[in-house]
């Protein structure tokens, strides 16, 4: 799986299954390492050792990206101006459990919430639940394939819209987080499988990068990028001014997909919240999104500048 990541052909499924392991591949190098220290077999030793290096030298990376700058307090007053709290959630658009989700929002009582997948029937049960009601600000595109979304607020939205990403829409919106204005993409990316699948994918991500590039002020990706942080595009977006909230808490070890086996844990977050250097990611969590195959992501953040 190291190699497949040095070699860089991510155009094969099995190759981008590897990847998506990220820093879990950590765990089985570091163990053969040790084993090899006490049976004393130098050649195991000296392949774990290298796994082990290129492990750790791809997670300080991605430390150094997420900007060790990011420290502060917990969002404990998230009273003050300028702080919110974002839910970000696919909530699978077959999902029929839709009182799950609704109390998931209910309980994380955020103040922005970006769902992806969002049904007919979605939306139904959401507005049955009252969950609907607790957001004055809404957009709401209800589809029945996997292309449909919802972003909720307590802030009020501007610039709502939708913006198209190598072909494929996404939502966005400017949320008033009291003085400050937030850009808001609720991204949805394409798996990359399939016929077209891969190429599709890497073109999205590659503009999503691009997009950050033509942003100025504080911006928000949040949503379903179906890629980890052991994908090249993606942490192309990362390159180009964005850092993933998990890495900002230090919690590389989060995963949020998939949510659905029975017999196993989630192994790899391709579930995101990523944020400029405007914002300052306070706290990060996931939650167990019933119903669907991710779990959601709950994120504070602080607008600094």
């Amino acid at each position: 799986m190291a190699a497949a990541r040095l070699a860089r052909r991510e155009s094969t499924g099995r190759v981008l299954m590897a990847e998506a392991f990220g820093p879990l591949l950590g765990v089985p190098a570091l163990a053969a390492l040790g084993l090899a220290a006490v049976t004393r077999r130098r050649g195991l030793m000296a392949l774990a050792a290298t796994v082990t290096g290129l492990h750790l030298t791809w997670l300080a990376t991605e430390l150094r990206q997420a900007g060790a700058a990011n420290s502060g307090p917990d969002a404990d007053h998230r009273d003050r101006a300028g702080q919110l709290r974002l839910f970000s959630a696919n909530v699978l658009f077959t999902n029929t459990d839709l009182g799950g989700i609704a109390a998931e929002v209910c309980d994380a009582d955020p103040d922005v919430v970006v769902l992806q997948e969002v049904s007919p029937p979605t939306l139904a049960g959401l507005r049955l639940a009252g969950t609907l009601d607790r957001f004055p600000y809404r957009s709401l595109t209800a589809r029945p394939d996997p292309l449909g979304t919802a972003i909720l607020s307590r802030f009020p939205l501007h610039d709502v819209g939708a913006c198209v990403i190598a072909g494929m829409p996404m939502a966005l919106a400017t949320v008033a987080v009291g003085d400050h204005r937030v850009r808001l993409y609720n991204v949805h990316t394409r798996a990359p499988f399939g016929p077209g699948g891969f190429t599709l994918w890497k073109d999205q991500l590659e503009a999503l990068a691009d997009v950050v590039g033509a942003e100025t002020g504080p911006l928000i990706l949040a949503g379903d990028f179906n890629a980890a942080s052991g994908h090249r595009p993606f942490r192309a977006v990362l390159a180009a001014g964005m850092r993933d909230a998990h890495m900002s808490r230090r919690r590389w070890w989060a995963t949020t997909w998939p949510s659905d086996m029975r017999l196993a844990p989630p192994f790899a977050r391709i579930d995101h919240v990523l944020v400029s250097p405007h914002l300052r990611v306070l706290d990060v969590s996931e939650g167990v999104g019933r119903g669907s195959d991710h779990r959601p992501v709950v994120v504070d953040l602080a607008v600094v500048g």
